[in-house]
């Protein structure tokens, strides 16, 4: 599904309307102009380019504040922001540049050359006035990302408190503890406003001590558990200091004052924190908020429409498309209808409640979720919703999965049956559609080959959208994948295939913002996807995109033999079959010392003449590229060129070049390049089978490269040699005694 411009415009005019902008032409005071600016002057200057929209933030002054372009079909975001800044912003002297489609949003800074920035992050929403003076300001923008920065900080220092107090008081960490903490902060936000509960105003609760306030606070909850029903539970805490402490941690900040990136995120992190105990055993993984928000854009859900997320957990995917819908839409009527009939979500834990509270906070919605086992509930949700978001629990059981269409190999398999479920909830019409996040071992586990080729021909894949597991990050390194699945009658004979390496932040446990365009802009914009073709016997797919082999390519198994090494001998195989040996076996470490080895002849472990007869392994000829295929140490790159004969543990692959085809030196120089994460299935826990690499794509050298490229390796090969053959001379010549102590010969 597609926005058209003037979709995105009268999006852009609704929000820039509830942020504060006046758009009537006939007002006075209006600051927003369309297709024009304000003074001739500055049209001048424009010539005959009309800008989507000027922005005034300053009553008493002229001077342009903003540009906002609309982003066209088919334009990316960055095209579009770089015409906001160089077709309009810089002619009128405009200090802020904007590109939104009526969702998504880029913003720059025309001086500071760098996008709008708070805590770090790029502004993702457009915003109000007052704001764009803090953003044009440079002492108020320092000053403003400092405090947002501190804010944040302080915040997340409160719950940890709050945590410590409410574990003291023997609740259970996870949902349990949350859950208390969470109907008090409702509370808040109720009160902060100045209204009553049970004839009780947050100030006097403030003036409460001991018993009082403990007896004020279940009164409280009981008003609150009559207006919303079973939503709120009365609290279990029973020492009345505890929660004086609790309520003094509240008292020490206005909630709804606290700006809404900041509130949002550290809300996130303390359901996160909070959930951690609990999060494995419910196969629930927190999905980042630019995650979910790039797949509300895919969905672009709307309103008369049914949303579904049949395992809401928070509820975080189900408010951002209350977000994007609210975004869209004016009347009172549809502002109804949003909060009363689109939006439907379950959660088989006591963490449903949570996701009601949070739709609550952030403009309701919640009285269509419900707490149970969406896997047992095929006949109430089969062909009932227009749409389905959600990120399916991870390597669950279920007993339900009579009535799905394809029975799960080994049985009770929740990725099987959560998959189906999110499919089977569809509606029987061509806009039904899903965006499911799914484990990677979905694209390719032999176990669910019956579920690829049901989905292949019954569904049409839009796309997909491989995910790195930084992403989820700090949270978990499990990596996943993005469907975007629909009914259209019409099935391609393909579908785009992105991979997301870089998602905005740095791919390491910090995760520090990286301002700019970014993987999953390109996906959003259509750019940079590979075109994978339609296989509907289902195999190992997907990843294999990354093995298409074009034209002045050849595939690795046409010039070359792939073999692992020996699984059944390792350094924990009978001390006899591995010690005072001399038949030298390769294994991770021997590379690592390394890194890069252009002769590997020495071996930390040899295996004796019982263990080569017994276990009677691959012997790899001398000139055979070794690389690590499992584990972590894979994405490390290590590579080896082997200087003798030698075996090789289950954790080395051996390419062997073929006789006659391309010689080893220049399969070496192709895997010194090589990554071999580009083919790895989980970058959680690495692995690539020797079957994959032989798909791998190698440039047919010409014979000219060929002869450059042999004798470039030949010369590091000999080098390397000579080296080593020295270092043995010196380490034979000079007795082990004779050395300083903690000296090493350094023979790299």
């Amino acid at each position: 599904m597609s926005i058209t411009e003037r979709e995105a415009e009268s999006a852009i005019d609704i929000q820039l309307a509830s942020c504060g902008w006046r758009l009537d032409p006939r007002s006075h005071r209006r600051n927003v102009y369309k297709q024009q600016a304000r003074t001739p002057d500055q049209n001048r200057k424009l010539g005959r380019k009309s800008p989507d929209y000027v922005l005034y933030a300053y009553d008493d002054s002229d001077k342009p504040t903003a540009i906002v372009e609309a982003k066209k079909p088919g334009e990316s975001m960055t095209e579009a922001l770089d015409q906001a800044i160089n077709r309009y912003a810089k002619k009128i002297s405009a200090p802020i540049a904007i590109a939104s489609d009526g969702w998504r949003v880029k913003t720059w800074h025309i001086g500071r050359n760098e996008p709008l920035l708070i805590d770090g992050r790029e502004v993702d929403e457009l915003f109000g006035p007052d704001m764009a003076i803090q953003f044009i300001s440079d002492n108020n923008f320092s000053s403003f990302a400092k405090d947002a920065a501190i804010e944040k900080e302080e915040l997340i220092s409160k719950f940890k408190k709050a945590n410590n107090i409410l574990k003291n008081e023997g609740f259970s960490a996870g949902i349990e503890r949350f859950s208390e903490f969470a109907n008090l902060m409702f509370l808040k936000l109720q009160l902060e406003g100045g209204m009553e509960i049970a004839g009780v105003s947050w100030a006097e609760i403030e003036q409460k001590q001991g018993s009082g306030l403990l007896k004020a606070v279940k009164n409280m909850l009981w008003e609150l558990n009559r207006e919303y029903t079973s939503l709120f539970r009365q609290t279990k805490i029973s020492a009345p200091k505890n929660m004086e402490r609790l309520i003094e941690i509240l008292f020490s900040f206005r909630l709804s004052s606290v700006r809404a990136d900041i509130k949002g995120l550290a809300f996130e992190h303390f359901i996160h924190s909070y959930t951690r105990g609990t999060r494995n055993d419910l196969g629930q993984y927190f999905t980042p908020r630019h995650i979910v928000r790039m797949m509300v854009h895919f969905l672009k859900p709307k309103i008369g429409e049914t949303i579904y997320d049949p395992f809401c957990g928070t509820g975080g995917m189900l408010i951002e498309c209350f977000r994007f819908i609210n975004q869209h839409i004016e009347s009172s009527d549809d502002k109804r209808r949003l909060k009363e009939e689109t939006l439907f979500g379950r959660d088989n834990s006591d963490v449903a409640r949570i996701a009601m509270m949070n739709m609550i906070m952030f403009g309701d919605g919640h009285s269509n979720i419900k707490q149970g086992d969406s896997y047992a509930m095929l006949e109430e949700t089969k062909n009932k919703y227009d749409a389905v978001i959600t990120n399916i629990p991870f390597s669950q059981q279920t007993d339900f999965y009579e009535g799905y269409p394809v029975p799960p190999s080994g049985a009770k398999n929740g990725d099987s049956i959560g998959v189906q479920h999110c499919l089977e909830s569809l509606k029987n019409k061509e806009t039904a559609r899903a965006a499911i996040i799914v484990p990677i071992g979905f694209l390719y586990k032999r176990q669910l080959l019956q579920e690829r080729r049901y989905i292949f021909k019954n569904w049409n894949v839009e796309k997909i959208v491989e995910l790195s597991p930084k992403c989820f990050q700090p949270y978990t390194e499990q990596q996943t994948a993005i469907l975007l699945i629909n009914r259209k009658t019409f099935k391609g004979d393909s579908f785009p295939y992105y991979r997301v390496g870089n998602d905005g932040y740095s791919q390491d446990g910090y995760r520090i913002p990286l301002p700019g365009e970014n993987d999953i802009d390109k996906a959003m914009d259509n750019k940079g996807g590979v075109e994978y073709p339609v296989d509907l016997r289902g195999e190992s797919l997907f990843k294999r995109v990354n093995c298409i082999v074009r034209k002045g390519e050849v595939a690795l198994g046409e010039i070359a033999n792939v073999a692992a090494g020996a699984g059944n001998i390792s350094p924990k195989t009978k001390i006899g079959d591995v010690y005072n040996g001399v038949h030298p076996i390769m294994m991770v470490a021997d590379l690592a010392r390394q890194h890069i080895d252009y002769c590997l002849i020495e071996s930390a472990y040899k295996l004796t003449d019982e263990a080569v007869k017994a276990k009677r392994p691959y012997l790899f000829p001398e000139n055979t590229i070794l690389i690590p295929t499992t584990g972590k140490a894979s994405l490390k790159n290590h590579r080896a060129l082997l200087g003798i004969p030698a075996y090789a543990t289950s954790t080395l692959t051996g390419i062997v070049a073929k006789e006659g085809g391309m010689h080893p030196y220049c399969l070496f120089h192709f895997f010194l390049k090589f990554d071999v994460e580009n083919v790895t299935y989980d970058l959680g826990y690495p692995g690539i089978a020797a079957k994959t690499l032989e798909l791998i794509p190698v440039p047919n050298y010409s014979d000219k490269e060929q002869i450059s490229i042999i004798e470039q390796v030949k010369e590091a090969v000999e080098l390397s040699k000579q080296i080593k053959t020295k270092h043995k001379e010196i380490m034979k010549a000079t007795p082990a005694e004779a050395l300083p102590l903690g000296v090493e010969i350094n023979h790299k």
